[in-house]
């Protein structure tokens, strides 16, 4: 906006001194405003060109990071179904981190819980705690003119400012403006709660957010764990 208003500023100074001062001023202008534009085209260009190499760049990266990671979560995987074969039940927490899955093996009775292996006796109880917290709707202020037309607008998240579709007066008769407010959003953050028979250890935490599904997946199996010990 300040670049439109700038070269916008350049034109009308350059046909002003075009319609009032001499040829040779007139055209010492022409020229330093030419030279001028060009720069700024040659700006632009350059400018656009490094944007765009850099943002390839930088997404090159994150696509040799995530493959990396992914190499190395299937070594790992490999390993580990090496060593104690293909489990009976498997939850993954987190995608590619083998330390954030549940693995159940239900013959021997153990179960691999965030990297670590237990037997199903030292698993005690089961519960689920919530940090529940409400995020207040966006407030939406609209004002028009008589005619219908759109005179202005401005959201404003959070704050609670009167009754949904109050009426506000305009600073002239002929403009009013209307303020509404979104529903509030409920927000629920889960955690599932692990009591482990375990002195040092003795509650094992499972940060699963707003997955519903996930937490009920999580809380469901643990207690058929406690039941089948």
């Amino acid at each position: 906006m300040k670049a439109k208003t700038i070269i916008s500023s350049l034109i009308l100074i350059f046909f002003a001194i075009l319609g009032g001062g001499s040829v040779e001023t007139v055209n010492y202008v022409l020229i330093g405003f030419l030279v001028f534009i060009g720069i700024m085209i040659l700006f632009g260009i350059f400018g656009g060109i490094y944007d765009f190499k850099t943002n390839k760049a930088k997404k090159e990266k994150e696509r040799l990071e995530r493959e990396a990671k992914q190499a190395e979560y299937i070594a790992q995987k490999k390993q580990f179904l090496a060593a104690n074969g293909t489990p009976d039940k498997t939850i993954v927490v987190r995608e590619l981190d083998l330390n954030s899955e549940i693995h159940v093996y239900e013959n021997s009775k153990k179960v691999f819980i965030m990297g670590k292996e237990y037997s199903f006796k030292d698993v005690l109880a089961c519960s689920v705690s919530n940090q529940e917290r409400i995020v207040k709707g966006n407030i939406i202020s609209v004002t028009e003119s008589n005619n219908g037309s759109v005179a202005g607008r401005a959201i404003i998240g959070g704050i609670i400012a009167g009754p949904a579709g109050a009426i506000i007066g305009g600073s002239t008769a002929d403009k009013r403006t209307e303020i509404s407010q979104d529903d509030d959003k409920v927000v629920r953050d889960y955690t599932v709660n692990i009591t482990m028979n375990s002195i040092s250890d003795p509650i094992i935490n499972i940060h699963t957010g707003e997955n519903v599904k996930l937490t009920n997946e999580v809380v469901c199996l643990m207690n058929v764990i406690i039941t089948n010990k």
